[in-house]
């Protein structure tokens, strides 16, 4: 196994590289009852002393393009590094300098932090253009100790997705360090590094080239302030400084009025709705439609209610998908109709959160092809008398036809009892002068509208 380690002088060697690679997906086991340790291959379902030697098992280091989901509570420990603590970003050896750097470099890709999860960071930990999102479930109460130094770079990112879960950087709970050995000092701690998050800026500000975004003493910049956050009170833990409910995201700052009052800090996020990448239906061999979907996140999702209808005006309720709830990765879903529509059928998702907001996906289409099978035949379009029409439906049921003019009077309203297959149906309007008008013929599995007119 190789250790979960690199010299961060190499780091922006690397970046290049990883962009070629494809994604490689980590997850970790669900239960860690004896505490291994991030960089253990036994957290990551290695059971026999020969995988601990195969660096496949464990997240190499640095991490390149890596999707990195933690199931389960664990410590992220030091390992022997390659940097000194004073931020200096030249080469130093493993004998003589005395005080080394330790730490873990990503470099893109995704961290996801599931579930009831503890994690606690005790090293110094470097994030370059990757995404951190806490918290999947709005049930799950999760915590992430910052007990030494976190970087990113301007293309990373980390999200709480739900207001059970916060970050504490006030490096004071059970695991914590006494010596903190990231590179960056703060002006607040009498010039002694500080545990935290901070934001590499892509110039040097006053001599300084980070700013930074969560640590005991509160937020800001490196030189403008602690200002003090002040949202999502309710929360698992109190406002107070070092100590962050979601949900939030890091952002910038504003760069008026102060000139050096920008950077990377926390600012309070709404719940963002499901986004939905792919929704298609086809048609099964034994004439079923299935139903596919797939979202790309999701924060604060209840359920997914399925409606189908005959003319995209009237929709049926046909049944409900739960939702993942909170999930920063890809989800698919499905759903069959067992008994689709004759002819053609309109579906669409109703997606509910759990406030019960909700937003309506794009329409799909699914129709039959047969010519033999098709759904509505009027045979005479313009009409005079008699509207002759053949009804092709797929089992026997009972079809209500009504005929209405263009402002919803009805004309004509009445019962058939339908067999499968083609049933031959005469309608005799009862009044009506010429014009237009609207035949609906709608039952269990079937729903048609068409415009017709009447010479």
């Amino acid at each position: 196994m190789k250790k979960f380690y690199i010299p961060i002088f190499t780091a922006l060697l690397v970046a290049v590289s990883f962009l070629s690679q494809g994604q490689v997906t980590y997850n970790s086991i669900t239960s860690n009852p004896l505490g291994y340790t991030l960089d253990d291959p036994r957290f990551w379902g290695a059971t026999t002393p020969a995988q601990f030697v195969d660096p496949s098992i464990p997240p190499q280091n640095p991490c390149n393009n890596c999707k990195i989901n933690i199931y389960a509570d664990v410590i992220i420990v030091p390992q022997s590094g390659f940097l000194l603590a004073n931020g200096n970003k030249g080469t130093t050896s493993l004998i003589g300098d005395g005080f080394w750097l330790n730490h873990i470099v990503v470099n893109g890709g995704s961290i996801n932090v599931y579930g009831s999860t503890t994690v606690t960071v005790n090293t110094y930990v470097e994030l370059n253009g990757v995404t951190l999102t806490l918290g999947n479930n709005a049930t799950d109460v999760g915590k992430f100790f910052v007990d030494d130094q976190i970087t990113m770079d301007q293309a990373s990112s980390i999200r709480i997705s739900n207001n059970t879960f916060y970050i504490d950087a006030n490096n004071t709970n059970v695991h914590a360090k006494s010596n903190i050995i990231g590179p960056i000092n703060n002006f607040a701690n009498g010039n002694s590094p500080d545990a935290g998050i901070y934001s590499f800026l892509p110039a040097p500000i006053g001599g300084f080239n980070y700013s930074l975004v969560l640590n005991e003493n509160g937020i800001g910049t490196a030189l403008h302030g602690f200002p003090f956050y002040n949202f999502n009170c309710s929360g698992p833990q109190p406002c107070t400084f070092g100590i962050i409910n979601g949900p939030a995201i890091t952002g910038p700052t504003a760069i008026p009025p102060n000139p050096f009052d920008f950077g990377t800090i926390f600012a309070q996020t709404t719940v963002l709705p499901v986004q939905l990448v792919q929704f298609v239906a086809d048609k099964n061999d034994d004439g079923s439609v299935k139903l596919s979907w797939s979202t790309a996140q999701e924060q604060n999702a209840s359920h997914f209610e399925i409606e189908r209808s005959g003319d995209q005006a009237k929709w049926t309720s046909l049944g409900s998908v739960k939702a993942k709830g909170y999930s920063s990765t890809t989800s698919n879903y499905s759903f069959t109709d067992k008994e689709p529509m004759d002819g053609k059928g309109y579906y669409r998702l109703k997606m509910v959160d759990l406030d019960q907001k909700y937003q309506y996906s794009p329409t799909v289409l699914v129709s039959s092809t047969s010519t033999n099978n098709q759904a509505l035949i009027i045979y005479n379009n313009p009409y005079s008398d008699m509207i002759r029409t053949r009804v092709h439906v797929s089992r026997a049921q009972n079809l209500v036809l009504t005929v209405t003019d263009m402002v919803g009077r009805t004309y004509i309203s009445q019962n058939y009892p339908a067999q499968a297959g083609n049933n031959y149906i005469n309608l005799q309007p009862n009044a009506g002068s010429s014009g237009m008008y609207i035949l609906r013929i709608h039952g269990d599995t079937y729903d048609q509208t068409v415009k017709i007119e009447k010479q």
